[in-house]
């Protein structure tokens, strides 16, 4: 009778553990309806997670035919923004690009390798050293209101002077 219960119970046992470790299905539940599908394993940009809170604290608009438009972006640019230690080390950086690549590209065809791989060491002390001095005089303006189109002009600059304009502009006018 042993071997009769065993082969009774056994089968019964194994399917009841081969169901017991699985989760129940979940309840289907319409989810609500996202604005854009991030790609799966990444992660989103603080933007795009700041622009997705702002968006759901919109009211949905009163008109239930309306089509769906796509997700708004707000692109204003704040007029009360701060300038902060980071824009000034990156402001610097970028002048000590501007510099020594202009200084590089007006260097004499004449050169020889070797007069040029000096001169370029040169031009390149020379150019961090108005880099740093740049950012340290920068510092002085730390939590003054900016224009954040002049740093972004400044960031987007292909030249020293045209970095240099876009700095010293007068502010916007309201």
């Amino acid at each position: 009778m042993g071997r009769a219960l065993f082969l009774i119970t056994g089968p019964l046992t194994m399917s009841l553990l081969g169901c017991g470790g699985a989760p129940p299905p979940p309840a289907e539940q319409p989810e609500p309806a996202r604005l854009e599908e991030p790609e799966k394993g990444a992660e989103p940009a603080p933007e795009a997670a700041l622009g997705a809170e702002a968006q759901e604290a919109e009211p949905a608009p009163a008109t239930p035919s309306a089509a769906p438009a796509a997700p708004r972006r707000d692109d204003s640019v704040p007029d009360d923004y701060a300038l902060m230690h980071g824009d000034c080390v990156e402001l610097g950086k970028q002048l000590t690009v501007l510099t020594r690549s202009e200084q590089v590209a007006a260097l004499s065809a004449k050169l020889t390798p070797e007069q040029r791989g000096e001169t370029e060491k040169r031009i390149d002390a020379v150019a961090a050293t108005l880099g740093e001095q740049y950012a340290q005089s920068c510092e002085q303006n730390v939590g003054k209101h900016v224009d954040p189109r002049s740093l972004k002009c400044a960031f987007d600059a292909r030249s020293v002077r045209a970095f240099e304009a876009c700095l010293n502009a007068p502010p916007p006018a309201k």
